[in-house]
């Protein structure tokens, strides 16, 4: 009967426990509705009506009120209805004392970079059950730049019954739109006036998985450019720039100041080191409606500070003055790895420096990525090139190699169980890049130090020795010394123990965020290209033996592989672990790949090594 009573409620808990957990609905959109009235010189009205269910109380915090921005010196915005409809069918209008135009986030963020405008709506009385209604209309005053551009991408989180963006405008002004997913899309012609409506299909919403890719990789997309191509963008951008980069006296002089006797590459290092350091990253701002017209590069210099287009047009000009061509380029910056199904600025986020001369592309907006390195949110990206008739390419994919951690430990453990431990790495300059940040953000090297190891099971207490992290011109050199007191528990004859890691800045414990509850992907997962090695080598105690190490693992899948070799020479104890994830991006198909090799390190890094203890006597 004590055996038969516990299995019953294992059966009763196991019956009522769900085997995922539903998705909470806290927010449902019932309308979203995009109403586009283009005029032939590209200029347009733009009508948004939103309708909104808020069925939670977190539903309501994160939806109590709504924004839209708009540029005061293109651009018109008002609020044409807003109100809220109560569950018991009373109605409440949103009247002018809760509605606010105030300067938007980016201009408090980036003051001289936009003087962007932000009208707020706060619904006033709002309880779950609640259904808000906004309706915006804003009108472009001015041709924009970049042209006629329209985005549409079905919601992910929320349910959506009614997703529709219609676009109306003159027959013959040239637009071409694509589509992907489950978006149905009718283009006809009348009178003289083309009529299209891009509907998405009604979705159940649901949770975001881990560590996933932009949405709008994998979400039913609309796109429309009144743009033929993306080289265009690249024309627009080059023509806009032009008079930006003049090469003044005093920049000629800097210019010849920082380069010295350099020529080349090694010049153009020195350039792009200095304009990462001296010159401050301001604002994280690239938005076509907005222009992409860059400060000149005399205001920059003297500024001290700019945004994206600002560090590339002055990285351009003090390249220029050595006679090395720098040329800007648009990119996303960002977790989206896929190209879209049509090329439009609305992509692009970002502006960084080609070297055509050398194939090679710059970041300077990164105070820590040394010259010529490229993280992994802008590597293998669609990236177009501003000269005068524009150019497509791609950056460079990232490559394990270009991803390679390697950390060398070298302790030893006394018989109370004391750790002393000393490490050394070798990184490449991605790698390297993170490792700088960490480094120069935190309060000191102890107190970095000491942060990682909180995260071990030894604990434990020490410095890291480091290069200057803001020194790009020198490569970072990263060493460390810590001690773990009782870091291992000797109490009994033998001890299991796994491998103390140490400060180790990329371990094996990461991996879980790549991992799925039930084994597979409903969406493409974001690892990243890596090679991580990690090689330990335990110095044990007299009195101290090795009785047992963990067996050899060598697993070969389609995402990689991982191998972990153990050997006893003396008194040591060296184990030399490696794991190799070939890619950035695997997609639901490959996730099985994936995750036997994310096991296999997981389960090797928890195995255990058993200690004993011997006669002092018997161990000569």
């Amino acid at each position: 009967m004590r055996l038969w009573l516990p299995r019953l409620l294992i059966l009763l808990l196991a019956m009522a426990a769900p085997a995922h957990a539903e998705h909470v609905v806290n927010v449902r959109t019932d309308r979203s509705d995009i109403v586009y009235a283009v005029n032939p010189d590209q200029t347009y009205t733009e009508t948004v009506t939103l309708d909104r269910t808020l069925l939670t109380p977190r539903g309501i915090h994160g939806h109590d009120r709504s924004a839209m921005s708009f540029y005061p010196e293109q651009q018109t915005l008002e609020v044409l209805e807003a109100w809220v409809d109560q569950p018991d069918g009373t109605r409440l209008q949103v009247g002018p004392e809760n509605r606010f135009t105030r300067p938007s986030e980016a201009s408090q963020d980036a003051p001289g970079f936009t003087s962007s405008l932000t009208t707020t709506i706060v619904f006033p009385q709002l309880r779950p059950g609640s259904r808000t209604h906004e309706k915006f209309r804003r009108v472009q005053t001015t041709p924009p730049m970049l042209g006629f551009n329209a985005w549409s991408e079905a919601g992910l989180t929320d349910p959506v019954l009614v997703d529709r963006m219609t676009i109306d405008l003159p027959a013959g002004l040239a637009l071409q739109w694509r589509s992907r997913g489950a978006v149905t899309v009718t283009d006809g012609t009348e009178a003289g006036s083309r009529h299209i409506v891009a509907e998405m299909a009604p979705t159940q919403g649901q949770d975001p998985e881990r560590s996933t890719v932009d949405s709008s990789d994998f979400q039913p997309i609309f796109l429309a450019t009144t743009l033929p191509d993306l080289e265009t963008v690249g024309a627009i951008y080059y023509r806009q720039s032009q008079g930006r980069a003049v090469v003044t006296p005093e920049i000629a002089t800097l210019a010849a100041k920082i380069a010295g006797d350099r020529t080349g590459l090694d010049a153009a290092r020195a350039i792009y080191d200095w304009v990462t350091v001296n010159i401050r990253y301001i604002a994280v701002y690239l938005n076509p409606n907005d222009g992409w017209v860059p400060h000149a590069a005399a205001e920059v210099l003297k500024n001290g500070y700019g945004d994206c287009k600002d560090h590339a047009v002055l990285t351009q000009t003090l390249l220029a003055a050595r006679g090395i061509i720098g040329q800007a380029a648009v990119i996303e910056w960002g977790n989206r790895y896929a190209d879209l199904p049509l090329g439009t600025p609305l992509e692009f986020n970002h502006a960084i420096v080609y070297l055509p001369d050398y194939d090679l592309y710059l970041n300077p907006t990164n105070p820590y990525a040394p010259f010529g390195s490229l993280d992994r949110t802008l590597s293998g990206k669609r990236v177009v090139i501003a000269t005068a008739t524009g150019r497509v390419a791609h950056t460079p994919a990232s490559t394990p190699a270009s991803y390679r951690y390697a950390i060398d430990s070298r302790l030893s453990i006394t018989a109370e169980g004391n750790i002393e431990g000393k490490a050394g790495w070798t990184l490449s300059p991605n790698v390297d890049t993170n490792l700088r940040s960490y480094l120069a953000n935190s309060s000191s090297p102890h107190e970095l130090l000491e942060r990682v190891l909180l995260g071990t099971p030894e604990g434990g207490f020490g410095n890291f020795i480091a290069s200057d992290p803001r020194d790009l011109a020198t490569p970072l050199t990263l060493s460390a010394t810590w001690h773990s007191p009782r870091g291992v528990t000797l109490r009994d004859a033998d001890a299991a123990i796994t491998v103390p890691t140490g400060p180790d800045m990329e371990p094996v414990t990461r991996l879980r965020r790549y991992l799925s509850p039930d084994g597979a992907r409903h969406t493409p997962v974001a690892v990243g290209a890596t090679d991580l090695g990690w090689t330990t080598t335990i110095t044990l105690s007299p009195g101290i033996a090795a009785s047992r190490l963990p067996s050899d693992v060598d697993l070969r899948t389609a995402a990689g592989h991982y191998t972990a070799h153990y050997q006893r020479n003396g008194t040591d104890v060296q184990v030399i672990r490696n794991l190799v994830i070939d890619r950035d991006v695997f997609q639901p198909g490959e996730y099985s790949e994936l995750e036997r090799l994310l096991y296999a390190a997981l389960d090797d890094s928890r195995s255990t090594l058993t200690l004993s203890r011997v006669d002092a006597e018997v161990g000569r």
